[in-house]
């Protein structure tokens, strides 16, 4: 009976340490590597600014438990268009990736700039391939430094830096959008 008692806390500590890998695994991220280019010359395009935002459930009520934030991670692109960003596991579901070059459209993993449907396709993996395409003169500047903010709001590093002359549009738009709606309460 004593044998049988000091036997199972080892058996249970046994079984809590391989829980607790298993877990720590399947939690567990790697670095992936992708390349940015030119959608049209295939081209490498250096210094794109990468940005990644990993999502997981919150705790809570079922319909109220909303996304947690887990990690951002951001990168440069170098010489070649390569660079490396975490992936975690089927865990974490849900991210947000998004790709900006001064002079190309922000690519975004979700939505397409101008027309805002869904990305179709696209498969976060080591070895893909982000297409930029250049930024035409019909598309909207206001509209597309909006569409580039919007998807990075928690950007602190090399891509916050990236965007700053988008943000700037952005704040000249919504300043002058609220001149105007000043102007038009005055006059009646």
């Amino acid at each position: 009976m004593i044998k049988m008692i000091t036997k199972l806390p080892i058996y249970s500590l046994v079984l809590i340490s391989i829980l607790l890998i298993l877990s720590s695994s399947a939690c567990a991220r790697r670095m992936i590597q992708g390349r940015v280019v030119d959608a049209v010359t295939a081209e490498p395009i250096d210094n794109a600014a990468i940005y990644i935002a990993w999502f997981k459930s919150g705790s809570g009520p079922p319909g109220l438990a909303g996304t947690v934030k887990v990690e951002i991670a951001e990168d440069l692109s170098d010489s070649e268009g390569v660079f490396k960003i975490p992936k975690y596991s089927t865990l974490f579901k849900w991210y947000r990736m998004v790709v900006y070059k001064k002079g190309y459209v922000c690519w975004n993993s979700r939505k397409i700039f101008p027309t805002y449907e869904e990305r179709k396709g696209f498969n976060l993996g080591d070895g893909m391939t982000i297409k930029l395409e250049q930024f035409k003169e019909e598309y909207s500047r206001e509209k597309h430094a909006s569409f580039t903010i919007t998807w990075s709001i928690w950007s602190r590093g090399v891509f916050r830096e990236a965007i700053k002359e988008e943000k700037k549009i952005d704040y000249e738009f919504w300043q002058k959008m609220r001149r105007n709606k000043k102007k038009g309460n005055r006059r009646k």
